[in-house]
């Protein structure tokens, strides 16, 4: 287990029964459906946290989720043509390009208030940032480190972002809930 797992873990703790963990056999035939490779850290999170929610806000696409919203694969397409389209009608306010193009952007998560998490797909998967970009605004910040390293930061109090609001981001106690 890495350190930003366990940094997560001591600061938001997974559920006893996790859901919609999926069967690790199953990551190859996700992987050809999203048609790339997955960072390692990723896949460590959906099997111990499952599906659900981190401080009742921001929630990650599960590729072992029911198909429709929240499933990764059906997300994807989803969140891409909608970035997609409004990068063709303002480029300069979206200068990241969409996934499959080298380095684009690949849907990650949502939160209830609007913000993106997006996978910056430049280089190894376990070596892609993680973009935030604020509700319903082009205004992005880039983390290194993966996904779950952008978590424990956010629930220990170290992430550093002007795109999550100062309530959820200085709280003194993280949560993560699951789907029922």
């Amino acid at each position: 287990m890495t350190w930003a797992m366990r940094r997560l873990k001591a600061h938001a703790p997974p559920p006893a029964e996790p859901v919609e963990t999926g069967d690790p056999e199953r990551w190859p035939e996700v992987e050809k459906a999203m048609g790339t490779a997955l960072p390692r850290d990723y896949k460590d999170l959906i099997a111990t946290y499952g599906s659900g929610l981190f401080d009742e806000l921001l929630w990650l696409f599960n590729p072992f989720a029911p198909a429709g919203d929240g499933n990764l694969v059906d997300e994807r397409d989803r969140v891409l043509a909608d970035y997609t389209e409004s990068r063709r009608k303002f480029p300069e306010h979206y200068p990241l390009p969409p996934w499959p193009e080298p380095g684009g952007l690949l849907p990650l998560g949502r939160s209830d208030n609007g913000n993106e998490l997006y996978w910056v797909t430049k280089g190894e998967p376990d070596d892609w940032q993680v973009a935030l970009f604020g509700a319903r605004s082009p205004s992005n910040d880039l983390h290194d480190g993966g996904i779950v390293r952008f978590l424990a930061d956010l629930v220990s109090g170290r992430l550093e972002t002007s795109q999550l609001p100062d309530d959820v981001l200085h709280r003194e106690q993280h949560t993560f809930t699951k789907f029922d």
